[in-house]
């Protein structure tokens, strides 16, 4: 609720209106008021976060915080290395197995099947951009960036192939292939 009241009170900022309360209809037909407009204090502060360019942030968010718990220890050594070097905009790139067993000295075998659980609980996702493998992390969990972009980066990311798709796409292969081999024999 706070989120949207946020939103609202930044469009009635952008049309310049000051001091406007917000207020919501009940079941009953009665206005209810939810907020108050800022004042100037709250108006001057809001207007210096958001319109300095170069302020960037790294964002945790509570439920990330909860899934870590979940995870495997290479996994979690995992996004760390890919929080600690992602770039504006969560992006991940120039790092192969090779780079990550070097870095954080974890076999292989263990990075595989800790990329496979940050795929699996879509922590993360990659393209394959010229035979690399380009990894973007999550922004609803982890975010580096401005506050202007966490919305077309969240859309970014849902538009990126999902590896569980993928996954379920090769189990049904996997027993199709199961079940013609039963049919042969």
């Amino acid at each position: 609720m706070y989120d949207l009241m946020l939103l609202e009170s930044d469009r009635v900022l952008a049309h310049r209106r000051k001091e406007v309360d917000l207020y919501y209809k009940d079941q009953y037909g009665n206005f209810e008021k939810i907020a108050e407009g800022y004042d100037k204090g709250v108006e001057d502060l809001l207007a210096s976060i958001l319109k300095k360019r170069k302020m960037r942030y790294m964002i945790t968010f509570i439920d990330a915080i909860d899934m870590q718990d979940e995870l495997k220890p290479s996994a979690f050594k995992i996004l760390r290395f890919f929080i600690r070097n992602m770039s504006y905009g969560n992006i991940v790139k120039g790092y192969g197995f090779i780079d990550m067993n070097r870095e954080l000295r974890i076999n292989t075998h263990f990075i595989t099947s800790a990329l496979n659980q940050l795929f699996e609980k879509d922590i993360v996702r990659y393209e394959n951009i010229k035979g690399r493998r380009v990894y973007m992390v999550n922004p609803i969990t982890f975010y580096k960036g401005s506050m202007k972009n966490i919305f077309s980066l969240v859309k970014k990311f849902n538009d990126m192939p999902n590896y569980k798709d993928h996954l379920e796409g090769k189990k049904k292969t996997i027993v199709e292939v199961e079940k013609e081999k039963k049919t042969i024999f």
